[in-house]
């Protein structure tokens, strides 16, 4: 990675697609699968995507660098080489029926008396596990509802976007499949693949290796019987072509993941990678359903896009941890007051409250209120209608 005094830089660290490479990506022999890098105004700072390596003590560097041969090597074999065709054709699971907005919980609000809170209800996708290492498994049912105090009416969904240390964990499990069965079994109805990060400053073999993790680990939970979102991880508009290849040659993807809540959720960073997305889309040539973690305006953007957009959303339960209750002011948009919530039944009531206000805001359609001209006129401005003589019309009741 970059020293910390390049960190002023980073900017100029993202693909922009439309450029020359960079003066070493014609060289390298990975250049047919990643493509290259196209970066603006880096000058003489970079030469290939080596010159981001920059450790002082490299056995203290976990990046997939050819500098460190030996792990390069180890690493490669690992995940059986970049190229993503490599991943065997995976079975097909029937795709359940989602709402399109569902709400994402990361703790116990409700204490242990178990309530059922919404058709579906989101976890983040370790939080589904239980044990380390080889004695990992998914927790039971009887598990996961005394654990968070909820039991969804529909099922579990599982979002594979979370802090690197949580996600790494997945990828050393010893059977996903297995325990993506028992995960079925506890009932989870749906789950989004790991987000392996794709960070900008590091050489491109850990883009590549952490894209071939996301695959493989799609590939083990679906062998397992679990509908899985691919997570459509990139860094460059090459990248979202090779996903776009993936997606046509396994028919078993029918939905992609993505997350807006890092460095995607830049204001210059949202409408390219919308657009990416978009022609992912149409080089697939196919319904795909999208999972969005993040920012809504860019989901709702997308819904012409895709057959179903589904937003996974953590704020009602962040919000109602921390007090503050929903309500939709009259731009149409969800605002928080504070409150008091001392009880476990009244935390209940919150959570319960603001997964309700924070859904009509999400998915009902905002129409601005239509002024009703007769309750606004005043009568008393009118002219009082009379005729000529000053008096005022009247029929006549008898004819000459």
């Amino acid at each position: 990675m970059l020293p910390l005094n390049a960190v002023r830089f980073a900017p100029t660290f993202k693909d922009v697609g439309t450029s020359q490479p960079l003066l070493g990506c014609g060289s390298c022999i990975d250049r047919p699968v990643c493509g290259g890098l196209h970066l603006r105004d880096t000058g003489a700072l970079l030469v290939d995507c080596l010159s981001f390596c920059h450790c002082e003590d490299r056995s203290k560097c976990d990046m997939v660098c050819p500098n460190k041969p030996a792990e390069y090597v180890r690493r490669h074999e690992e995940v059986d080489g970049w190229d993503l065709s490599t991943i065997p054709l995976a079975r097909d699971v029937d795709m359940p029926r989602l709402p399109e907005w569902i709400p994402l919980l990361q703790g116990n609000l409700v204490g242990p008396r178990t309530t059922s809170v919404d058709d579906c209800v989101a976890l983040p996708l370790t939080y589904a596990l239980k044990g380390r290492k080889h004695a990992t498994r998914a927790r039971t049912q009887q598990e996961l509802a005394s654990a968070y105090g909820v039991r969804p009416r529909h099922g579990w969904v599982l979002s594979g976007v979370q802090e690197d240390p949580a996600v790494e964990r997945v990828w050393p499990l010893p059977d996903i499949s297995r325990i993506a069965r028992q995960m079925v079994h506890a009932g989870a109805i749906f789950a989004t693949s790991p987000d392996f990060s794709t960070v900008i400053d590091c050489p491109r073999q850990d883009n590549l290796h952490a894209m071939k993790r996301i695959a493989w680990v799609w590939y083990h939970m679906t062998q397992g019987g679990l509908c899985t979102a691919l997570h459509v991880n990139g860094r460059t508009d090459h990248d979202f072509m090779r996903w776009a290849a993936f997606i046509r040659n396994q028919t078993a993807v029918k939905a992609i993941a993505y997350e807006f809540l890092t460095g995607t959720a830049t204001k210059l960073s949202i409408g390219q990678h919308c657009q990416r997305l978009t022609e992912l889309a149409k080089q697939v040539g196919r319904d795909l359903t999208l999972v969005v973690r993040g920012n809504a305006e860019a989901a709702r953007s997308l819904r012409g896009t895709f057959k179903q957009v589904v937003i996974i959303d953590s704020t009602p339960y962040m919000r109602a941890m921390k007090r503050r209750k929903a309500y939709v002011n009259p731009g149409g948009k969800a605002s928080y007051v504070s409150v008091q919530a001392d009880s476990r039944r009244e935390t209940r009531a919150l959570l319960k409250h603001n997964i309700r206000v924070l859904r009509l805001a999400a998915t009902a359609p905002f129409e601005r209120p239509v002024e009703d001209r007769q309750a606004s006129f005043d009568f008393r401005s009118s002219p009082a209608q009379q005729d000529t003589d000053d008096e005022s019309p009247q029929m006549p009741l008898f004819t000459d």
